[in-house]
């Protein structure tokens, strides 16, 4: 009669007449593998209890197994008369194999889910987390006057304005030092790590147009590029979907900008800071009264965008908030994002 053997811990079952072994699964309740064999030769790894008679040790387990297989239930003994149940084992791999679809389904479903999340979108801010952040007073108020300035060196704003594409395009003309280009990648890249879905790209190569360009520039070269030169260390002008000329009031969707750095007559740091200032406005945020902002009228020389700036720039590019918005729009919008300390 032919057997099946357990390669792990020796035990086995001989096969009775009309059985094969398709009718049993391929598991030891141990975990060894079962092996067909057609007889228990010398050969086999087998391990063998201490009897005279080996036969009789043969005898005795098939004997034992017989009774319980009445149950229906095949076992096999090895030589420390451990019980394996084969159709308990075949029960158990059925329920292992129905756990594991399950884990990895659920870990399949984290994943699309966590990707439909982050992953960027064509139209800008789709899936911009930024919506459901909370507020300071301090942030919001900040926000708001540099978004809504009243009275800004003689400019109103009662629209939001801002970009309304992925990514903006930015050609660098004239004389930057490399400090200057040191300032504008480190803004550029603070800019891009807070806004997921809007991005910021330095591209000299392109033929096409620029969306941005950034003049570096000696003050007497100002008249050439503005309607309205005045004695500035920069300035920052705007066309926006309503206007096809170049402005002062960035309201509405913006498609075009243009900044102008003086390069004489500064020290480096305030040459850094003029960079950062107006690239800050080029994004669409006028001036404020927070000496904590990079855009304070008459503030420090900041150098970099503070924290509080960069949560105005997360502000401004929240999905929800769109070009052309009112003050009372916005109002309503970031009022639910308040940051509550109750």
């Amino acid at each position: 009669m032919p057997y099946l053997v357990c390669k792990k811990c020796g035990g086995y079952y001989q096969l009775q007449e009309g059985e094969s072994p398709d009718d049993f699964y391929d598991k030891c309740n141990c975990g060894g593998d079962l092996e067909y064999r057609e007889s228990l030769g010398e050969e086999s790894p087998i391990h063998r209890v201490s009897l005279e008679d080996e036969s009789s040790t043969v005898e005795l387990l098939e004997e034992e197994f017989l009774n319980i297989k009445s149950l229906e239930e095949p076992l096999i003994y090895d030589d420390d008369t451990a019980q394996a149940d084969l159709g308990t084992n075949r029960n158990h791999s059925t329920s292992n194999l129905l756990r594991i679809s399950l884990i990895i389904g659920v870990i399949i479903l984290l994943i699309i889910s966590l990707g439909l999340i982050t992953t960027k979108n064509d139209s800008y801010g789709v899936f911009n987390s930024n919506e459901n952040e909370k507020y300071s007073d301090e942030e919001i108020n900040t926000f708001m006057e540099s978004a809504f300035s009243a009275d800004d060196y003689g400019n109103s704003y009662d629209k939001v304005g801002k970009w309304n594409i992925n990514v903006v395009r930015i050609r660098v003309m004239g004389s930057p030092t490399p400090e200057d280009l040191k300032t504008l990648n480190k803004a550029i890249d603070d800019i891009n790590a807070n806004v997921k879905d809007f991005q910021l790209k330095i591209d000299d190569k392109n033929q096409l147009e620029a969306d941005m360009e950034i003049y570096f520039v000696p003050h007497s070269e100002f008249s050439q590029f503005s309607i309205n030169p005045s004695k500035v260390d920069g300035f920052t002008e705007w066309k926006v979907s309503i206007s096809g000329i170049y402005g002062g009031n960035s309201a509405g969707e913006i498609f075009k900008s243009r900044i102008f750095i003086g390069i004489d007559g500064l020290s480096q740091k305030r040459r850094s800071h003029v960079i950062v200032h107006e690239l800050a406005h080029g994004l669409g945020l006028h001036h404020n009264h927070n000496q904590n902002s990079v855009v304070c009228i008459n503030g420090p020389d900041l150098t970099e965008l503070s924290d509080l700036d960069k949560t105005m720039i997360r502000i401004l590019y929240r999905k929800d908030l769109q070009p052309y918005m009112s003050r009372s729009q916005v109002e309503t919008i970031l009022n639910n994002s308040r940051r509550s300390f109750f």
